[in-house]
């Protein structure tokens, strides 16, 4: 028996481990992984009465926090004014934050870590290489993909794809900055100047703009202040370069579009459907309005959409199930107290990564919580498929070995 629950074990943390690499590649493959990560979970665990899973419940406060997200989620389909389907799709938005603690259980082996990052660096490498070749307009016409030569997004969607290649590169420039011989010096400072190319130049989602532009400023200022500046100044002057030569670039056509579209929005009047900074600008504006109406308990879990449609059925403004902030929308489902709750699972998330084993761990799992901090500002990364589940995952796999246990200076 004992045998039989090792081998259980062992299988679903190689399952996390795919799931890391699927995540970026497909969401029906990710899917497919996290059934059976669901499945062998249950075997593995009910024989002891899910006591592994309670523990780390109690003792991790990470794991904790995603419990009363969760908790949050459940309480709000006793007063939600959702529809079925929208009340089940914002469960499983709370679900997430639960399968943090589930897979926590598995990454107390620290082997895995290192296959986790390794599995994602390498869908990530395979994403960089096709959507190059994309750009170059080189791309075998047999390989599918989403986007073409102009948002060289290959797998999935541009915001999906441009959020973990930001990520990626911050990555490979821990490892550059840590790697003792040149050679893996340069090896990996080249990845990570070529992946942050690919978000800045070649793929069209602003949202991995904003996210690239955060973790190099928390990068650089995490270092030493003299490198930092010679690092910094190269890196711009790298990219300063590439833009010069490429002036029908992403970031600068997006960012000028970006701008005309905020120019031509006009406050309580109907945003077109062609401005996305011009619905979005709507959509946070009426949304503010729901929250006025709800303060403290809001809307209750997949209330939003039914509310916006009250909200603006005479307005004939655009309709909407998400307002493409999950600040906005944990305020407008759960009131005050959710989001208060929503910010306290970043803080202990945050305050948690300050006792991990080495400076690289800490800044890495940092740098993961601001890529979605920042990215929930403009976007809904916890609602959508790829990023909710890579949020899940990383989430496991950073803060699973810390607990209470290891440091009474948690709360000062």
């Amino acid at each position: 028996m004992k045998i039989s629950l090792r081998k259980l074990d062992g299988i679903n943390q190689w399952l996390l481990v795919l799931m890391g690499f699927a995540i970026p590649l497909s969401t029906a493959a990710t899917n497919v992984v996290l059934g059976m990560v669901l499945l062998f979970w249950i075997l593995d665990n009910i024989s002891d009465r899910f006591q592994r899973w309670v523990s780390v419940l109690k003792t991790n406060p990470v794991a904790f926090m995603g419990l009363v997200i969760f908790l949050v989620h459940a309480a709000g389909i006793l007063y939600t004014g959702g529809g079925k389907e929208r009340v089940s799709e914002s469960l499983m938005d709370g679900a997430r934050f639960l399968f943090i603690s589930l897979a926590m259980i598995y990454f107390k082996d620290k082997q895995y870590h290192s296959r986790l990052l390794f599995a994602f660096s390498l869908a990530m490498g395979i994403t960089l290489v096709l959507s190059c070749l994309l750009w170059m307009d080189r791309l075998p016409g047999f390989i599918p993909v989403n986007g073409g030569p102009q948002d060289c997004n290959i797998f999935l969607n541009h915001i999906a794809q441009n959020l973990f290649m930001a990520y990626m590169a911050f990555l490979a420039a821990l490892r550059a900055r840590d790697a003792k011989g040149y050679g893996q010096r340069i090896l990996w400072a080249g990845l990570s100047l070529l992946a942050l190319a690919n978000v800045l130049f070649m793929v069209g989602g602003m949202t991995g703009h904003l996210v690239a532009g955060v973790l190099f400023l928390y990068f650089f200022l995490s270092w030493n202040r003299t490198k930092s500046l010679i690092a910094a100044g190269s890196v711009l002057l790298i990219l300063a370069g590439f833009a010069w030569m490429n002036p029908s670039n992403s970031i600068f056509l997006r960012s000028q579009r970006m701008m005309e579209e905020i120019k031509a929005w006009e406050y309580g009047k109907k945003a077109s459907n062609l401005s996305s900074s011009g619905l979005r600008l709507e959509f946070y504006t009426n949304t503010v309005k729901i929250i006025k109406e709800n303060p403290v308990w809001g809307t209750g879990t997949g209330g939003f959409e039914n509310a916006y449609q009250q909200l603006t059925e005479k307005t004939g403004m655009n309709p909407t199930d998400n307002p493409h902030n999950e600040y906005l929308m944990m305020t407008a489902q759960f009131g005050f107290l959710g989001l208060a709750a929503f910010l306290g699972f970043f803080l202990v998330q945050w305050r948690s990564a300050g006792f991990l084993g080495s400076p690289g761990q800490t800044q890495a799992a940092r740098g993961f919580v601001l890529t979605i901090v920042f990215a929930a500002m403009v976007s809904s990364p916890l609602q959508d498929n790829a990023e909710g589940w890579f949020f899940a995952l990383m989430s496991a796999h950073f803060f699973a070995g810390w607990t209470f246990t290891r440091g009474r200076d948690f709360f000062l």
